[in-house]
């Protein structure tokens, strides 16, 4: 996927959650624009997990990114 296509995903305003679905068949959400970073040289994504880890992604691994549906409120 392109660089710029990722870029733009995390730069919108206002931000939305999405996933990333990679080559290997996994998919990892981005949780806030917070949580991704571009290398200098962009040939390195870095997505700091919700969990606490930490994953460094070339961008040829990215297969597809996709907007998180919106959560509901829970009902009363």
């Amino acid at each position: 996927m392109p660089l710029e296509q990722i870029k733009g995903l995390r730069d919108r305003t206002p931000f939305r959650p999405f996933r990333l679905h990679l080559t290997s068949g996994a998919t990892v959400g981005v949780v806030s624009s917070d949580h991704l970073l571009f290398s200098p040289d962009r040939r390195q994504l870095v997505l700091f997990l919700p969990s606490g880890g930490v994953w460094v992604l070339d961008p040829a691994e990215v297969a597809a990114a996709v907007y998180e549906p919106p959560r509901k409120a829970p009902r009363k």
